[in-house]
C-alpha cells in the first residue's frame, strides 16, 4: 500500500534523486566484472586495509545470494575507479514470499578526490536507481551505521533507522581483570577463583551438539519456521556454511540444540581479541521464538567459549525481542557500555520512476522499513568482515 510514509519518501526521492550525469571529470556506470579489481584497490586506498585474494573471492563472489552489484565513478583522465557504492545481494523472506535485498557495504570515495561528498551522494543515488531497474531489488539495508551516516542518509537517501541493538555481556572469567592488575600472578589466581565462580549452566531440556557443517536439518528447520517473522535474511544450509564455515579470516563456533534427535535451534559465535581480552560475540541465534531454547543456547555457547579462555560472551540485540528477554534472565548478564549500539538502517530502492511500482512492491518496502517486522542478528551483515 502506498501509505503516508512511502508517499513522503517518494516525493523526496523524486525531487532529489537522479542518475548521476557524466561531466568533464567523471563518468558513471554499473560496474562490470572487469571493474572489480579497481574497486578492491579503491577500498584499500580509502581505508588502508588490504584484503587477501581469498578474502575478496569469499566476500564478493562466494555468496549464494548472488553476485555483487556496484555503481562506480570513473576519472575520465586516468580511467581509474575513484568512487564506488557496492552491495551484496541477500536472499530474504518477506511476508511469506521469497525476496531479495541489497546489503550496502564498501561505499568509498578516493581520499584524493575533491568534492567527495557530492560523489558519495551521486553513486548512492545511482545504486538506488540501478539495482531496482536492473535486478528488481526494492530495498537495501546495513548495520553498524554511525550517527553521522544515519543523519546524512535520512536527509539525502530516505534511510530509516529500524533497530538499535544494545550489547549484552556475560562475564565468564576473572582472568582479564586480574591479569590486567596483577600480571601473571593474576592469571594463576584467576584459575583458582574461576573454579568457584562458574557462570550458570543450561538446562537439560535439549542436547547440545557441536556443528562443523550445516546440512539438511537446517533447511528443514528454516522451512518449518520461516513464517514466524515478516522479515528475515535467508538461513538455509548453503548460506550458513558460506557465511560462517567458509570464512577465510575468522573461525566460527556453532552449536545445535536437539530435542528427540531433531534440530530445534542453533547459535553461532566468533571468538577474537578485543582490546587485549578474548571475547565471544554471538552472530546468530535461531530459536523459533522459544525463550528456553535461546537461553540454553547462549549458556552452552558461553561454557564452550570459557573453555577456550574467553573472558566474556556478548550479543547485541534489540530490546524486547525473545532473544533479549532470554539473555536478560541469565544471572550476571547486563548491558555493557564497552560496545557501541549497533544501528541498523533500511532504504527503499525506488528505481528510475518511484511512482511506477505495483502494490506488492510498495507493500514489501513498507514491511521492510519497519524494524518491528524483523528477525535480525549481526551475522546478517558483514560484521568486521
Amino acid at each position: 500500500m502506498l501509505n503516508d510514509k512511502l508517499q513522503a519518501a517518494i516525493a523526496k526521492f523524486e525531487k532529489q534523486a537522479k542518475w548521476p550525469a557524466d561531466n568533464d571529470k567523471f563518468r558513471f556506470k554499473v560496474a562490470e566484472a572487469s571493474d572489480y579489481p579497481q574497486i578492491y584497490q579503491l577500498f584499500e586506498d580509502t581505508f588502508g586495509e588490504k584484503r587477501s585474494d581469498e578474502h575478496v573471492q569469499w566476500k564478493y563472489w562466494g555468496n549464494p545470494g548472488g553476485e555483487p552489484f556496484a555503481v562506480i565513478a570513473i576519472d575520465i583522465q586516468t580511467e581509474k575507479v575513484i568512487a564506488a557504492c557496492t552491495g551484496m545481494n541477500k536472499k530474504a523472506w518477506v511476508d511469506s514470499k521469497a525476496s531479495k535485498g541489497i546489503m550496502l557495504w564498501d561505499i568509498a570515495v578516493h581520499p584524493d578526490v575533491r568534492g567527495g561528498g557530492r560523489l558519495f551522494r551521486d553513486i548512492t543515488y545511482g545504486m538506488q536507481i540501478a539495482v531496482n531497474a536492473q535486478q528488481g531489488v526494492n530495498w537495501g539495508f546495513g548495520g553498524q551505521s554511525k550517527p553521522t551516516v544515519i543523519k546524512m542518509g535520512i536527509r539525502w537517501f530516505g534511510y530509516h533507522m529500524i533497530l538499535s541493538l544494545k550489547c549484552w555481556e556475560l562475564k565468564l572469567s576473572m582472568r582479564p581483570a586480574l591479569v590486567q592488575r596483577l600480571g601473571a600472578v593474576g592469571g594463576l589466581l584467576a584459575s583458582i577463583i574461576d573454579i568457584f565462580t562458574k557462570p550458570p549452566s543450561p538446562s537439560d531440556h535439549y542436547e547440545m551438539r557441536d556443528i562443523e557443517r550445516c546440512g539438511d536439518a537446517f533447511d528443514t528447520l528454516l522451512q518449518q519456521q520461516k513464517d514466524l517473522y515478516r522479515v528475515s535474511v535467508w538461513r538455509d544450509a548453503a548460506t550458513l556454511n558460506w557465511r560462517y564455515f567458509d570464512h577465510p579470516i575468522f573461525v566460527h563456533q556453532m552449536l545445535g540444540a536437539y530435542k528427540n534427535d531433531k534440530l530445534v535451534g542453533y547459535i553461532v559465535w566468533r571468538e577474537y581479541i578485543d582490546e587485549t581480552v578474548k571475547v565471544g560475540t554471538v552472530l546468530d541465534l535461531w530459536h523459533g521464538e522459544n525463550q528456553q531454547i535461546a537461553r540454553d543456547l547462549f549458556l552452552a555457547a558461553s561454557q564452550s567459549a570459557r573453555s577456550r579462555r574467553a573472558g566474556f560472551m556478548r550479543m547485541s540485540v534489540e530490546t524486547g525481542t525473545t532473544t533479549q528477554l532470554a539473555i536478560a534472565t541469565i544471572e550476571g548478564t547486563s548491558i555493557t557500555e564497552r560496545v557501541e549500539d549497533d544501528n541498523v538502517i533500511t532504504s527503499m530502492m525506488l528505481g528510475e520512476d518511484p511512482n511506477a511500482h505495483d502494490a506488492a512492491a510498495y507493500d514489501e518496502m513498507d514491511t521492510v522499513t519497519n524494524g518491528a517486522n524483523w528477525f535480525y542478528t549481526q551475522g546478517d551483515v558483514d560484521f568486521r568482515d
